[in-house]
């Protein structure tokens, strides 16, 4: 396996070279530099970076509590492969509670925490404007956990983080379309509009809409990427 070394480990003073070597993988992994099935072999990464096993073996690890990369026995660390089948199957898991989520959160989200989300989606709509993916995801992720936190339902928060940890690589893939983000930051809009006015079947099928749409982008680049279309 060769990582590609454009540039040099930058460890700014609050980071760790742990956070900086799962930074560099995760990236490489989400762009699909290192292809799903690869298998991850510490001692190369750690002689390639330049870089003692240890923040490599931390690092691993991180990425492995993601959903990114798998133990196989026998095989060692893979990076995580995913079928069709997965991929919907996890995304209608996560439809099935979100729907759910917003129906709660209509009877219980506060005018504050209504005002955060618009916030929320500003900054990724700056973002996107700016073409920084990166903090599109950031913004959008932060407009998700305000809406899970507002459910004051730990269990079902806990239920579509777990989901959320097998898509994660499918949400950073699908928003490197300039007109899936668009059309997902516009989604959101419609969703918070629908809350504020306490409207719980609207909301439940523009959450499912927003979902639905999001799972057939994603598959459109991983049928690409896989050389099927």
């Amino acid at each position: 396996m060769a990582i590609k070394l454009d540039a040099e480990l930058n460890i700014a003073p609050s980071s760790t070279l742990r956070a900086e070597v799962a930074n560099l993988l995760r990236k490489q992994i989400l762009d699909g530099d290192i292809p799903s099935g690869e298998r991850l072999i510490e001692t190369e990464i750690a002689d390639q970076l330049g870089v003692s096993r240890m923040p490599v073996r931390e690092a691993l690890r991180m990425l492995e509590s993601e959903g990114l990369i798998n133990q196989i026995l026998r095989k060692g660390l893979i990076v995580a492969e995913y079928t069709e089948n997965d991929i919907r199957e996890y995304y209608t898991i996560r439809e099935a509670l979100e729907v759910c989520a917003i129906k709660i959160v209509i009877d219980k989200i506060s005018k504050e925490e209504l005002e955060e989300l618009k916030m929320y989606c500003r900054k990724a709509e700056e973002a996107h404007a700016a073409g920084d993916i990166e903090m599109v995801c950031r913004w959008t992720a932060k407009f998700n956990e305000r809406i899970y936190d507002s459910c004051e339902m730990p269990r079902l928060k806990e239920q579509i983080r777990t989901t959320q940890k097998y898509l994660r690589t499918f949400r950073f893939t699908s928003f490197k379309e300039a007109s899936r983000t668009e059309q997902a930051l516009k989604e959101h809009a419609e969703i918070i509009r629908l809350v504020e006015k306490k409207d719980y079947e609207g909301a439940a099928h523009a959450t499912s809409v927003h979902l639905r749409d999001a799972m057939r982008a994603y598959l459109k680049l991983w049928k690409q990427r896989k050389g099927r279309m």
